[in-house]
This record gives structure tokens, C-alpha cells and sequence, in this order.
């Protein structure tokens, strides 16, 4: 008995007649792209299947943030630049701190040095002097033109008819801005605040440096300084709420409207212990 031809599989494709070598190449080359095609079909059905991809977290910034954002690094950047102390190495440097003994004046808890001669008040002064002031003044007291910072010596704000320890007093405190015209040549620098960053003492020294050293002859025949703490203390006394950031200098009209003659111990109530600076203040003065 013959045996029953098997039927063909309905799935397979019915291969081409092939007659020839290069038609066998042909039909296995179609075969194997059929396959590839397949594969690539298969890996895109997959993707098809695939959900979008979240898009949580992808907004755009809401405007109103954007402007507090902007808001916040305004005030942190005014904040910074105004009490900062121009970012000085030596703003919390202090001469009157000493290593060892614990009852010694300047430590924590006791009280402030208060020099009154001009030799005691010349040594801190030039320390300060040439850490804070050198740097623009020039170790010289020369200043410096091409920036506009005036000099000290000779100058007639430090010694001579403009001069006044109320006036150098704010100066250093407050700072300067503005045109000031100093030895008959106009400046048009700007004076830092020193208020926050140095003791009242401390301004005494360095303002008794600057009265006394190159040409200027302020204090030294009597070796009794008419600028020591008290004089700066009134001064923040008397200008009550004035900020020593900075942020409110002095103008040279400002100065003009103090008298040379005028004394801060005259509007304040003094301690029974300034009260010796006070008179010997006005003794100086009454000579000049």
C-alpha cells in the first residue's frame, strides 16, 4: 500500500522552484531579510506596548518663585555687602586680647583699655593704621590721587582749620562720601565705615596716629591726646541710631555744619570719670 502523502503545513510558505545556483542564493537571501523583518516587528510590538514616560517634575518654574527666588539673593547679596567689612582679614583682630593671664584688660568680661597719653595711644594706632588704613592713605599718609583717596598728612580735615575731633570722630565712624577738597586739590574717593569694625578706643589710637606722625604735630608737646574713648563714645551717643555699616556716611556739608569749637560731651550725660577727659578736651581746644 502506498503511503498517504503528507499534507503541507498551511503556516510554511510554499518555497519558490528553484533551477539554478543563483536562485538558490537569491530565495535564501529573501528568506533571511523575511527573518530579520520578523525580529524588528516583534522588538516594535514591545515598544508599542511600553507606556509614556512620566512627566512629573518636568514643568516650567512658576513665575511667582522665580521672583521670590530673585528677591531672596537680592537681599542676601545687600545683606552680605553691607556687613561684610569689606571681607578684611583682621575685623575681628584685638590688640587689647593677651594669652595667659585671665585677669588681664581686653578679656572676656573685663573692661575696654582706655589709653590717654599720646605715646599709649600712638602704639595701637599704628598697628591699626597700617593693617586697615596703609592700604589706601599709603604708609606715608601721602594718599592716593589716581584713586581719589586724599592724603593725612598736612591735611587740614587731620590738623588744620577744618579740623575737629567731633568731625574726625564721624568720619571714621560713619565714613565719607563725596567730593572733599584737600590741600587745594578736590578728592572724590570713598571713606569706609569703621564703626562696626573697630573699638572705640581703637578709632581714638588711630586717629591720635594720624594727628601725630609724618608732619603733624598734634598732641605731642603735652603727650595728652585730645581724641581718646570718650570722644568717640559720645559721638555714637549723641548720633543716636546712625548706621556704622556704611550704608549712611558723611557728607563734607554734613561735617561743615559742626562747629569747630563743638564738644559730643555737651549734649550727653558724661560719667563722673570722663568728666577729667571732658576739660582737658576744652583745654586743647581753647589753645588751638
Amino acid at each position: 500500500m502506498n503511503p498517504m502523502p503528507s499534507k503541507p503545513n498551511e503556516d510554511e510558505t510554499p518555497r519558490p522552484f528553484v533551477t539554478s545556483p543563483y536562485q538558490q542564493e537569491y530565495v535564501e537571501e529573501v528568506e533571511i531579510a523575511d527573518e530579520e523583518r520578523d525580529t524588528i516587528q516583534r522588538m516594535m510590538d514591545v515598544l508599542a506596548r511600553e507606556h509614556a514616560e512620566p512627566r512629573d517634575g518636568f514643568e516650567p518654574v512658576p513665575f511667582w518663585v522665580a521672583v521670590v527666588s530673585a528677591g531672596l539673593l537680592a537681599w542676601g547679596g545687600y545683606y552680605v555687602g553691607t556687613n561684610s567689612a569689606d571681607f578684611r582679614p583682621d575685623v575681628y583682630d584685638r590688640s587689647d586680647l593677651t594669652v595667659g593671664s585671665s585677669t588681664s584688660a581686653g578679656q572676656s568680661g573685663g573692661p575696654e583699655p582706655d589709653p590717654q597719653t599720646v605715646t599709649e595711644l600712638m602704639k595701637i594706632g599704628e598697628q591699626k593704621y597700617a593693617a586697615i588704613c596703609a592700604s589706601c592713605h599709603q604708609p606715608n599718609g601721602q594718599g592716593n590721587l589716581a584713586q581719589g583717596i586724599p592724603p593725612l598728612d598736612g591735611s587740614e580735615w587731620v590738623v588744620g582749620e577744618q579740623a575737629s575731633p567731633a568731625r574726625l570722630a564721624r568720619i571714621v565712624l560713619y565714613g565719607l562720601s563725596g567730593p572733599i577738597t584737600v590741600k587745594g586739590r578736590v578728592y572724590n574717593g570713598q571713606m569706609p565705615a569703621q564703626g562696626n569694625v573697630l573699638k572705640d578706643y581703637e578709632i581714638a589710637a588711630v586717629l591720635t596716629y594720624i594727628r601725630n606722625s609724618w608732619t603733624n604735630k598734634a598732641d605731642k608737646e603735652n603727650n595728652q591726646s585730645s581724641i581718646v574713648a570718650a570722644v568717640i563714645r559720645a559721638a555714637r551717643l549723641v548720633e543716636g541710631n546712625r548706621k556704622t555699616n556704611g550704608t549712611q556716611p558723611y557728607t563734607v556739608n554734613e561735617l561743615k555744619k559742626i562747629p569747630i569749637n563743638y564738644s559730643d560731651f555737651g549734649s550727653i550725660p558724661i560719667k563722673k570719670d570722663e568728666k577729667e577727659t571732658r576739660d582737658k578736651g576744652k583745654t586743647l581746644n581753647e589753645k588751638k
